[in-house]
C-alpha cells in the first residue's frame, strides 16, 4: 500500500483532479463519479508503471471495480469549495485556480501527459466498456497474476512503489494550495503588497480575515476586515524581511 497521504499529497491530488476535469471538458467528454474514479485510477496506474509521481490514492475492490475513499473525499471537498459542479465537471472558479498554477503544470509536464493520455484513450468510452477494461487489468503490476475481476470485495489494488520523477511543487505553491483546497475556506482573494502576493481568506465560522504571504514561509496575520488584514500583512512583511524570519 502507499504511505499515508500528507498535506502535500492531498493538495497535489486535488489540483491534478481539477486538471483532469478540465481536460475532459476540453475534449467534450462528460463523466460521472464512478467513471471519474476509474479514470483517476488509470492515471495513477500509468504513473506507477512509469515511476512518475501522480495521484496518491489507495484503492480497494468495490462493486464497480477500484474505489478510493480519499478520492471521494477530494471530490466532495472540491464541490464544497465551488471548484466542481454536479454532475462532476469543472466550474469557472476551478478554471481560475488552474490558471493561477500555470507554472506548476509547465514544470510537471510528465504528470500532465499522463492525464492527457488517459483522457484521450478512455474519456470518451461508455462506462460499461471502461469497467470491462478495468476489470481485465492485473490487480498487481508484478507478483500477482490475477485480474481485478477475480479479487474478493474490499481487497487492496496496486502495489507500493518509488518515484523517479517526483512532482515539483514549491513551498509558495503549497502554502497557497493549502488555503485554496481547504473545504473550510469560505472565501479567498489574492492581492499584492510590496510586490508580493498575499492570499486573504476567511474560515467558515470565524469572524477574522486571515492573510498569508506564500513567498515568505511563516508570514501570516489577521484582521477583522480585509483592509485591516492587508495593513497587518504589510507590517508583517516588513518585520519578516527585517528579522529574516
Amino acid at each position: 500500500m502507499h504511505r499515508r497521504r500528507g498535506s502535500r499529497e492531498e493538495c497535489i491530488d486535488r489540483l491534478l483532479l481539477l486538471k483532469m476535469l478540465w481536460l475532459l471538458r476540453e475534449a467534450g467528454w462528460s463523466t460521472g463519479f464512478t467513471k471519474l474514479q476509474k479514470l483517476v485510477f488509470l492515471a495513477e496506474r500509468e504513473g506507477i508503471i512509469e515511476r512518475v509521481e501522480c495521484f496518491h490514492h489507495q484503492y480497494v475492490k468495490a462493486k464497480h471495480g477500484p474505489y478510493s475513499p480519499s478520492l471521494a473525499r477530494d471530490l466532495n471537498a472540491l464541490v464544497l469549495r465551488g471548484y466542481i459542479e454536479l454532475p462532476p465537471r469543472i466550474a469557472d472558479s476551478g478554471v481560475e485556480v488552474l490558471d493561477s498554477f500555470k507554472a506548476f503544470f509547465e514544470r510537471n509536464a510528465g504528470q500532465v501527459r499522463i492525464l492527457q493520455n488517459v483522457v484521450v484513450e478512455f474519456g470518451g468510452k461508455p462506462l460499461e466498456e471502461l469497467l470491462q477494461h478495468v476489470y481485465g487489468l492485473k490487480s498487481r503490476l508484478r507478483g500477482q497474476n490475477v485480474t481485478i475481476a477475480e479479487l474478493p470485495m474490499r481487497h487492496p489494488i496496486l502495489i507500493p512503489y518509488r518515484f523517479e520523477n517526483r512532482v515539483e511543487v514549491t513551498v509558495e505553491e503549497l502554502t497557497k494550495l493549502r488555503v485554496l483546497m481547504d473545504p473550510e475556506t469560505e472565501h479567498y482573494e489574492v492581492r499584492e503588497v510590496k510586490g508580493r502576493e498575499v492570499v486573504l481568506f476567511k474560515v467558515r465560522g470565524d469572524r477574522w480575515v486571515s492573510a498569508v504571504v506564500p513567498s515568505l514561509p511563516g508570514c501570516f496575520t489577521q484582521g477583522l476586515t480585509a483592509e485591516e488584514a492587508m495593513r497587518n500583512a504589510e507590517e508583517a512583511i516588513e518585520l519578516h524581511l527585517e528579522t529574516g524570519n
